[in-house]
């Protein structure tokens, strides 16, 4: 029940590229109830709506999923939830995703070789056997019926961030938010260093930036290097996790109710019957565990 480093064990990637693709397709895990839609297409849904709903409504710097500190536990929930339905696609329970170790690939000449984006496994998603069927226009909850190919550009903006950057957010940031809890604070808090609202490189953001194409839009689970980027964001989490240990998940629960969806034990945003809180996973070895964590400290 260990995540790994992806293009340092094959195997799993492997079986994440096959777990997606039998996710993608109608035919295999339906979207119950939508026509011609995937169990995946669900998740580019769930993400996009997520992204739409403002908290408090009348803003940009905070959504029910970005911009404030659920951002990490949400995106954790997210991965968990993505990483169930491969075990059960593919007939493996002790699959976990793998993480693309992006720090390393930021030291190469160009990034664009490294492994991760041979035809073997990322680069096969660029082709017509892999559709983008939902795009979010990232104005209204609705999305838009499509039927294309993924689209990327690699390396044409945004810049992957160096280990020693990220090993200074982690370092220098003992709370995990602050007040106004949002995108528009400009210092303190590892959960906005960490989405890259702040900081030197902009850590998350960057790279969905970098990447381009669909993993520049609200529907950027199109892209599955979404989940594998996310991965290790949240191997960045769990790093920070570790070096300050008493450090609190804020804000508390009795934060004003413009903070819904961030607060603790708030339930965090999902189409789902069950209620999951920033609080319930916290502790993510509950799920799994990465193999190290040791190059971010």
């Amino acid at each position: 029940m260990i995540r790994s480093n992806a293009v340092n064990d094959l195997p799993a990637l492997k079986k994440y590229v096959e777990g997606v693709q039998r996710l993608k397709d109608p035919a295999q895990n339906p979207w119950p109830g939508q026509a011609n839609l995937s169990i995946y297409d669900s998740f580019v849904a769930w993400h996009h709506r997520a992204m739409m709903i403002s908290t408090p409504a009348g803003q940009m710097a905070r959504n029910a999923a970005h911009g404030g500190p659920s951002f990490l536990p949400w995106h954790r929930y997210f991965l968990v939830r993505l990483e169930t339905l491969i075990r059960k696609a593919i007939g493996d329970p002790n699959f976990r995703i793998p993480y693309w170790d992006w720090n390393t690939d930021a030291e190469l000449q160009d990034p664009r070789t490294s492994l991760i984006w041979s035809d073997e496994y990322l680069g096969q998603f660029v082709n017509g056997k892999w559709r983008v069927r939902l795009t979010g226009n990232g104005r209204t909850m609705e999305l838009e019926g499509v039927n294309r190919p993924l689209v990327r550009y690699l390396g044409s903006g945004g810049a992957l961030p160096s280990r020693a950057n990220v090993r200074k957010v982690i370092h220098e940031n003992p709370v995990y938010d602050k007040a106004p809890y949002n995108a528009a604070q400009s210092t303190g808090g590892a959960r906005n260093s960490i989405e890259g609202w702040a900081g030197e490189e902009r850590i998350h953001n960057n790279v969905h930036v970098w990447v381009g194409g669909d993993m520049g839009l609200s529907s950027s689970p199109n892209d599955p290097v979404f989940f594998l980027h996310h991965c290790n964001v949240d191997r960045l989490w769990a790093a920070w996790q570790a070096k300050h240990p008493a450090a609190a998940y804020v804000p508390a629960g009795n934060a004003p109710d413009t903070l819904k969806f961030h607060r603790i034990d708030d339930p965090m945003y999902s189409p789902f019957p069950e209620k999951v809180t920033p609080r319930d996973v916290l502790n993510y070895s509950q799920y799994y565990k990465y193999d190290t964590l040791g190059d971010l400290l």
